[in-house]
């Protein structure tokens, strides 16, 4: 928390310095600069005519405020995503042996009881604050959660084997009739950037930004197994790091005001991993607990495409699209029960986690 408050400082320190310096330079000028007839005319997403007007109009003879660009803009976005490679195999049935040593090689003869996250709702909010024509800084908060149950049954003669439980504690008496699982994903990302636009005309603009962001990745695997008594599995793998990022972004503008865009950005964040086991049952509340962490970089590469419509003053802009996002070099659930099966601490993680789905963004400038 304390990280994120002086980001913020730092950044807000920037806008007040750079505040003055555009206000100084718009009360010693009497007209704007080309990048400023530039804005107007890309952002503004108009036809050929229109456009033709918005230039004519950008003349010596036009008043200062005809081309200025604005100084706020406040966006929402809509996230509908799924979380892919998170899925945790919990449990399945089996036909014995259940008496004696339980074998290394049972036999199948039901579904895999497996949690996989399907599509879930989030959100981005954000501010932008527009230093000149051509750059701006900004603030991004993103919230999402996912969040799935699974459970499968069997009857007798067949059981149920744990997939998840220490193999250590395996007994005729950890075979049971049924089980379920619960698996949670919770994601919270600050980001704030910078933008420079390097390249505008009057159907394409080019931007690249630089900034920072703060991630808190947070996986929970909780499992139950029940016959004659329980046993409960849980785990938590949490990872929170803040580093550096630096993309690129393109609009592309057609008639009727409508556009295409594409966003990529590159993360690298230097981090901590904490992960947790604990394994317990009904005769003995405390079978398994153990923990483990370790540092991490771990690189996030994000990539969107899609369309949109601007308003014809360019102060309402409205755009769909598809995003993709990569996690990369972190602990996932599965391989730190792995980890805690095998006992094998000495390197577990260099995982990926994966994002995609659909995201719808509104945008206002004033």
């Amino acid at each position: 928390m304390k990280t994120i408050i002086r980001m913020v400082a730092v950044v807000s320190a920037v806008v007040l310095l750079s505040q003055q310096s555009t206000s100084a330079q718009f009360e010693n000028s009497e007209l704007l600069s080309d990048n400023s007839l530039q804005w107007v005319a890309a952002s503004a997403s108009l036809s050929d005519k229109s456009v033709e007007a918005w230039g004519n109009a950008c003349q010596p003879s036009c008043s200062k405020s005809c081309c200025k660009p604005p100084h706020l803009a406040l966006f929402g976005e809509f996230l509908y995503l799924r979380a892919r490679d998170a899925e945790v195999a919990y449990g399945v049935p089996i036909d014995g042996p259940i008496v004696g040593p339980p074998t290394n090689f049972p036999i199948q003869i039901g579904r895999v009881g497996v949690v996989d996250h399907d599509h879930d709702a989030g959100f981005r909010v954000g501010a932008r604050y527009f230093l000149d024509a051509c750059s701006s800084v900004s603030g991004t908060f993103t919230r999402f959660r996912s969040d799935v149950n699974d459970s499968i049954e069997t009857e007798a003669p067949f059981v149920i084997r744990s997939l998840v439980s220490h193999p250590g504690t395996q007994t005729a008496f950890q075979d049971f009739l049924s089980a379920s699982a619960n698996s949670t994903l919770d994601m919270d990302l600050v980001d704030l950037d910078y933008r420079h636009t390097w390249y505008a005309s009057r159907r394409l603009n080019l931007t690249y930004l630089s900034g920072m962001r703060y991630v808190s990745l947070d996986q929970a695997f909780r499992s139950e197994y029940v016959t004659l008594g329980t046993e409960n599995v849980q785990t938590n793998v949490d990872f929170e790091g803040l580093g550096v990022r630096f993309g690129l972004e393109g609009e592309y503008f057609l008639r009727d005001r409508l556009m295409l865009y594409t966003k990529g950005t590159g993360n690298l964040i230097a981090g901590k991993v904490r992960a947790d086991y604990f394994q317990g049952q009904t005769y003995d509340p405390s079978v398994v607990d153990t923990n483990w962490k370790a540092g991490r970089i771990a690189p996030i590469f994000e990539l969107e495409s899609g369309a949109g419509w601007v308003s014809h003053s360019g102060r309402c802009r409205i755009t769909a699209g598809y995003m993709y996002s990569s996690w990369n070099n972190l602990v996932r659930t599965d391989n730190w029960i792995k980890s805690v099966q095998t006992n094998n601490f000495a390197d577990p993680g260099g995982d990926s986690l994966t994002f995609d789905g659909l995201v719808t963004r509104v945008e206002l400038r004033f």
